[in-house]
């Protein structure tokens, strides 16, 4: 199951009870924050350009996967994407 940048948290749970993997890739993928709250929502696959690598490498390494969980579950309460955006980054260590 692959889930595009417009695509829901949803569809990440969907594919999690049913034993899926879930794989982001592109532009999403290789945006640290987003990485973050993606991560946080289950998917186990970012796949990136290699330039991408090292920024986003550094920031999962930098959060545990509970603070992943807890910037989702931020990002998804934000009444817009710019709020969500915004509240991830101020929570970012």
């Amino acid at each position: 199951m692959s889930v595009t940048a417009g695509g829901s948290g949803d569809q990440v749970e969907e594919g999690a009870d049913l034993g899926r993997p879930v794989g982001v890739c592109g532009e999403a993928a290789s945006d640290p924050p987003l990485a973050l709250v993606l991560v946080g929502l289950g998917v186990s696959s970012l796949s990136m350009a290699p330039a991408c690598l090292p920024e986003v490498r550094t920031a999962l390494r930098a959060h545990s996967l509970a603070h992943c969980q807890a910037l989702a579950v931020l990002a998804r309460r934000a009444p817009d994407a710019a709020t969500a955006r915004a509240g991830v980054r101020r929570r970012m260590l």
